[in-house]
């Protein structure tokens, strides 16, 4: 009975040390797994932080070499506005691009494509705006010339419009009409209507102005306005009967005439008169000096004074 007891315990004790030999090894096994995987994650740790700091690095080119890029656009002028536009849309896309280089979650290999693509166009960028300013100081150049040579044919125009004006003036003054031996009287017309020549101012029916139309092959021959106009001594104008057509321009204004004869000029000498009848519902004539102006057309002929007593 004892003996069997015995046998027992030493069967029991035996059994729960290989018990113990197996969990022993499956803790050694677990232990080895664990030891394991903690030095595959260090070192896959380690290689990801390698990468993040190479990644890290490689942003910070990207970055560098797009701010370049953009320093480079800025520096980039042109007067063509077509590639003005370009170039801010390359500047837009550069700031984005830079934008995106600070976010971590952007892919590396995107941002290092588009970089390299925007690197190309910066390149060609470079190449026309080269060819472009090139062209553009040609044109300057030609331009100036031009320019030059527009002012040169402006220039000679203008003095040839000058001595054509200064012609046209000379010819304009010589072809005027001129007038000598001015001679000024009143008239007393007589029932007859004969007319006496008379320098009392009380019986003047008219003012006589008689003068020599001198000779002049410069002007044109043909019709002639002359007219007569006379400032009595109180400072008014003598008109003629009917005031609201006796109005002429001269010396750059609008006045009104005191007689008016129209004579057909030959371009010799001829003897003209001309007169300003008092009008019907005129008071008597006044004493004074009175101030004569004759014109042809638009232009001064002559200027005398006469006085009635």
């Amino acid at each position: 009975m004892a003996e069997n007891n015995s046998n027992q315990e030493a069967a029991s004790a035996n059994k729960i040390n290989k018990v113990l030999v197996a969990l022993v090894i499956l803790l050694s096994l677990a232990l080895g797994v664990t030891l394991w995987q903690f030095f595959d994650l260090r070192k896959t740790a380690a290689q990801r932080g390698s990468e993040i700091e190479i990644m890290a690095d490689e942003r910070g080119e990207l970055q560098n070499e797009l701010e370049q890029m953009l320093n480079e656009l800025d520096t980039m002028e042109t007067a063509n506005d077509s590639m003005k536009v370009e170039l801010s849309n390359r500047k837009n896309e550069i700031e984005d691009l830079l934008a995106k280089v600070k976010d971590k979650d952007f892919a590396i290999y995107k941002l290092r494509k588009e970089t390299k693509t925007l690197r190309t166009i910066m390149q060609g960028y470079v190449v026309v705006i080269d060819s472009i300013n090139t062209l553009n100081v040609g044109l300057r150049n030609e331009n100036a010339q031009v320019r030059s040579t527009l002012r040169e044919e402006r220039s000679r125009a203008k003095e040839l419009q000058q001595t054509n004006e200064n012609l046209s003036s000379k010819v304009a003054l010589a072809s005027r009409l001129d007038v000598s031996e001015v001679r000024v009287f009143g008239v007393n017309v007589k029932r007859d209507m004969t007319g006496k020549e008379i320098d009392r101012a009380r019986r003047t029916d008219k003012i006589r102005v008689c003068f020599k139309l001198n000779e002049n092959r410069v002007a044109k021959a043909g019709s002639k306005p002359l007219y007569l106009r006379i400032i009595a001594p109180d400072g008014n104008i003598l008109t003629a009967e009917d005031v609201d057509d006796s109005r002429f321009e001269f010396n750059g204004g609008k006045g009104y005439y005191s007689g008016k004869k129209e004579v057909e000029y030959n371009q010799s000498e001829q003897e003209v008169c001309v007169d300003w009848a008092k009008p019907s519902n005129y008071g008597e004539v006044l004493p004074g000096v009175y101030q004569l102006y004759l014109y042809a057309e638009d232009y001064e002929m002559a200027a005398v004074s006469y006085e009635l007593k």
